[in-house]
């Protein structure tokens, strides 16, 4: 009988934090992982995990060339079962005053813009009951925001700006692939203790690496999950 074909996963932003910890995650689960980074030293330190299960790509999401690197590198595969797109940067500005264009502009570039770069390259080649998870933020939810549940946690206006675009690009695609089997939804991975953490941090990169490999098996489509809370309003 032919070998039973290994699931494969695209993680964008896999150097470090979160998307370290889910490339470790996924190789150690014998799944074949695409860590998607942007620095050659990075790719370096990731293949030494597991050779046989790692296959970097060397971009930068906010390139448009990020999508044929993507294609060329995967069109070889036989299909993309899973794509997460946790790529992320953070901003300065905590007021108004503070807020700087230029700063709105490159986290844009980076949370929605490069998750709809990343998508667009990869939807091709995604399986018929594939997933794609665009990894989120309680400060992207405009209903927490509106309530004033966060007000005593700071946290740039860049940085909530580009999240909630993340969220209706999200839900842009939800509504437009509702009816093709492949999930979309986002993803809060929770209170992360990341070098750009929140001063409320309380959990670990791993613990919600290994929370949302157990989740994939039950993804919903057009669902914000919180992974150590109950689902969260957009």
């Amino acid at each position: 009988m032919p070998a039973e074909r290994r699931k494969t996963i695209i993680i964008t932003g896999a150097s470090r934090g979160f998307g370290f910890a889910l490339t470790k995650q996924f190789i150690s689960n014998d799944w074949k992982v695409i860590p998607l980074v942007r620095k050659n030293e990075d790719a370096k330190v990731l293949k030494r995990f597991n050779k046989s299960n790692c296959f970097p790509i060397i971009s930068d999401i906010t390139s448009n060339g990020v999508q044929s690197s993507i294609r060329e590198s995967i069109k070889s595969y036989g299909g993309i079962d899973v794509v997460i797109n946790n790529a992320g940067i953070g901003g300065s500005g905590t007021s108004l005053n503070e807020t700087k264009s230029y700063e709105v502009l490159s986290l844009v570039n980076v949370h929605c813009l490069g998750a709809l770069r990343v998508t667009q390259a990869v939807m091709p080649f995604m399986m018929n009951d594939g997933i794609i998870i665009n990894i989120s933020s309680r400060f992207g939810s405009i209903s927490k925001i509106s309530t004033g549940e966060l007000d005593n946690v700071a946290c740039s206006y860049s940085y909530r700006i580009a999240k909630a675009a993340q969220n209706m690009l999200t839900q842009c695609m939800c509504r437009e692939f509702k009816d093709s089997g492949i999930r979309l939804c986002s993803v809060h991975p929770g209170r992360l203790r990341t070098d750009s953490a929140s001063v409320d941090a309380d959990r670990t990169p791993e613990e919600a690496a290994e929370i949302l490999f157990e989740k994939i098996k039950s993804i919903e489509h057009g669902r914000f999950y919180s992974l150590f809370e109950c689902a969260i309003e957009w």
